[in-house]
């Protein structure tokens, strides 16, 4: 069994990318003290990295207070460092969660005892996760590089003493001046990196969470839809339609285990995501509005806005995946109430198991009609409509910063 499961871990590939950037954050399990020591200062080393990077753009906003553009490149800058702590302070509170789940999976949804059709469905929700994470891992890790290369490519033709860090740090030093520059440059590019593994790696494995256990909602209607092919066996004589009663009980039985087992996963999901959704649902519509005022209205050399225009598509492309996945949860297990009805219940007889099938079919009806759904804290539920609502609100926001960048040159 364990080598059936590490094969198929090895297979997925969404998977294995989003481990890789989880265990350098250090949020992994441990299978001996030394890997616990080293996973605790990789957290340690995050936190750190985090705060380091906070404090330079901190101090850089305080020095450049009366600058509206410098400001808010700044502030937008910070609002991300500051999801970053918080997303991993939430998930190391429920660590132990974390990382039942993540085990829950690998055992229960990427086994091999799968029929054709049910290997479709882990196909496509795998196919899936593989477009999601690697797009959006690549557009994360593609504005972090632009942001370390960029000082490299402005500093070209310039003087020794002209150089540029990654980030000014308004410090009474000669950084500019060798070995110093270097040091802050390689100290600015590892902390900011980190940084950037952060800001992807929660959202990579909460996506693969959402999808997968969205297929495993699909499965499950699958397998109550075709409990037993009931509908071709219209004549039964008594004892027949008994025996078909009591099998047809004993497996549909087995599927509302199943149903209650993903209730629950979804349950605990929303324990552990639910504050970090309403962080992510309040920085998304600030971020677009101002990274785009940046990456749009301002005047910039072109490296510059090359990262700040994929720093903006990775928001977006990251607010996409957010609402897409949490919408497939919603709407795969509304969609059980529906299997539900269409099992060949009324093949079956009145007698004890029929009845008891018939009540507790009603009872996965009525479950069903409520969605299982991720919320921002109680708030609201997430979809495809929370998208269209942050970007009409960043749009909102857009139009009025243009407004006001307009009158100002006027």
């Amino acid at each position: 069994m364990k080598s059936n499961m590490s094969l198929k871990y090895h297979k997925d590939v969404s998977f294995s990318v989003a481990v890789f950037y989880l265990k350098i954050v250090g949020l992994w399990l441990s299978t001996s003290l030394a890997e616990k020591w080293f996973r605790n200062a990789l957290v340690t080393y995050t936190v750190l990295a985090i705060i380091f990077n906070m404090w330079m753009q901190l101090r850089g906003l305080y020095f450049s207070w009366g600058d509206f553009s410098v400001s808010t490149y700044i502030a937008c800058n910070s609002l991300g460092l500051f999801m970053d702590l918080f997303k991993l302070l939430i998930i190391f509170i429920h660590k132990k969660k974390f990382l039942y789940l993540i085990v829950y999976m690998q055992k229960n949804f990427w086994h091999f005892n799968y029929n054709q059709y049910k290997k479709s469905v882990l196909a496509d929700a795998k196919r899936m996760c593989i477009y999601f994470v690697c797009v959006f891992s690549f557009l994360s890790q593609s504005t972090i590089f632009s942001y370390i290369f960029m000082p490299l490519i402005s500093n070209i033709g310039k003087n020794k003493s002209d150089r540029v860090p990654i980030f000014h740090m308004h410090l009474d030093l000669p950084l500019n001046v060798s070995p110093y520059y270097e040091m802050t440059y390689l100290i600015q590019a590892l902390t900011l990196y980190q940084v950037g593994v952060c800001y992807l790696c929660v959202d990579n494995i909460f996506c693969i969470m959402c999808l997968h256990v969205a297929s495993q909602f699909r499965i499950l209607q699958y397998r109550i839809a075709n409990v037993l092919s009931l509908r071709d066996k219209v004549k039964f004589d008594q004892d027949t339609n008994l025996d078909s009663s009591d099998e047809f009980y004993a497996i549909f039985r087995k599927c509302i285990q199943q149903h209650q087992a993903l209730i629950r996963f979804c349950t605990t999901l929303e324990e552990i995501f639910t504050v970090i959704i309403l962080g992510q649902v309040l920085t998304f519509s600030i971020l677009i509005c101002f990274v785009g005022y940046q990456a749009l209205l301002v005047k910039l050399s072109l490296s510059w806005r090359i990262s700040l225009v994929s720093f903006l598509t990775t928001n977006i492309c990251q607010l996409w995946i957010f609402t897409y996945s949490c919408n497939a949860l919603i709407e795969e297990s509304m969609n059980t109430a529906n299997a539900a009805y269409a099992a060949p219940w009324i093949y079956l007889s009145m007698d004890k198991f029929g009845e008891m099938t018939r009540k507790d079919l009603q009872l996965v009806l009525m479950r069903s009609r409520r969605a299982c759904y991720l919320t921002a804290c109680g708030f609201f539920p997430i979809s495809l409509e929370t998208f269209t609502k942050i970007m009409s609100s960043a749009m909102s926001y857009f139009t009025i910063l243009k407004q006001r960048t307009v009158d100002t040159i006027e």
